[in-house]
């Protein structure tokens, strides 16, 4: 979930700097349509979501491992998807299949409003982080990331509850903080799957079980 990944090391760094920045673009936009799960989970009685979630995130991670052995899955694959795929994600799971995943187990551990929200600033954070960060961000805090970009994180978190709240301000509140702060800590697994799943664990335990 990078903010910003241009580096200013010299000349030669600037045009890959910036097809990297626009193929970022390109995937956050993307990435949007993904809150087509939390409006899901909002909408949907909790057993009907969590057999639908739980097997879509099965179907797209058997696809993920069948198109890394085959080799014409594979190359399908790229031709359809490879505009919005990290060059890192054509040898592993993506940050979609990560994302439902996420969705998975949220549904499955957590109360649905709490699912829900934790998805949902997944998603709007995420995008906010990466795209203001890589235009605006100055103030590096962690691995390369900016401050602008973690404030936007925190703030477009804020407006998603306002608009669509599911929880009090006050775990709403601790929940964009607690994403904001996730997404600029470098992680060894996915932080698609990492961010909520770690946030609905603190709010279900603030809320109790």
């Amino acid at each position: 979930m990078p903010q910003n990944p241009t580096q200013q090391i010299g000349p030669s760094m600037e045009k890959p700097a910036t097809e990297l920045n626009r193929a970022e673009i390109k995937r956050k936009l993307l990435h949007l349509l993904a809150l087509g799960i939390p409006f899901s989970i909002a909408y949907l009685t909790r057993p009907t979501a969590v057999y639908i979630f739980v097997s879509l995130a099965a179907a797209m991670a058997a696809g993920e491992l069948l198109r890394q052995k085959i080799d014409f899955l594979q190359k399908l694959f790229l031709a359809l998807f490879g505009t919005f795929v990290r060059p890192e994600e054509k040898t592993r799971f993506t940050g979609a299949t990560y994302l439902f995943i996420a969705g998975a187990v949220c549904l499955v551990l957590f109360d649905m409003p709490i699912a829900y929200t934790v998805i949902g600033f997944m998603i709007v954070g995420d995008a906010a982080a990466a795209l203001v960060g890589m235009q605006f961000g100055r103030i590096r805090i962690s691995s390369g990331k900016s401050l602008e970009g973690t404030l936007a994180c925190i703030c477009t978190c804020l407006l998603f509850w306002a608009l669509f709240p599911k929880l009090d301000f006050h775990m709403a509140l601790a929940a964009a903080v607690l994403t904001g702060i996730l997404e600029i800590i470098p992680q060894r697994i996915n932080d698609n799957l990492i961010v909520p799943v770690v946030c609905g664990l603190v709010l279900q335990s603030w809320m109790g079980w």
